[in-house]
């Protein structure tokens, strides 16, 4: 699963001109922010089926990211009970790359430049005599 997001994360040029051919500045602005109308009825739970179903990430996570996207179309619940959507409200969908990167930095930690990661430390000859053996 985690290589999958990582290959999502980056992008391959198609040839070798695309990879060396500066884009305007029109393609580096941020997209326009996709929208989605619930259906009469439909859940929160069955719009992100259906918006982001092919995402690696939790549906907590999913979840989390619509209400902190659109708070005005979403009436909290209390913790048994799921949120519910507002009649009528349109939903902002959030931005699955820059979500995804957000949990892998959350959770894989990043040296320095020129730092290196601290080693495990070696356990003692008189440690590893109490660890459970099995045949």
């Amino acid at each position: 699963m985690a290589l999958y997001a990582l290959c999502a994360l980056a992008p391959l040029a198609h040839s070798a001109s695309e990879a060396a051919t500066p884009k305007p500045a029109a393609s580096m602005a941020t997209p326009a922010a996709k929208t989605y109308k619930p259906k009469a009825g439909e859940t929160l739970d069955q719009v992100i089926a259906k918006t982001m179903g092919a995402s690696p990430l939790s549906m907590t996570i999913l979840r989390q990211a619509f209400i902190d996207q659109n708070p005005q179309a979403i009436v909290a619940g209390k913790p048994p009970k799921l949120p519910t959507l507002r009649k009528g409200a349109t939903l902002n969908l959030p931005d699955h790359d820059l979500l995804l990167r957000s949990v892998l930095a959350s959770v894989t930690p990043m040296a320095a430049p020129g730092e290196t990661t601290p080693r495990a430390a070696q356990s003692t000859p008189e440690e590893r005599k109490r660890w459970v053996q099995f045949p």
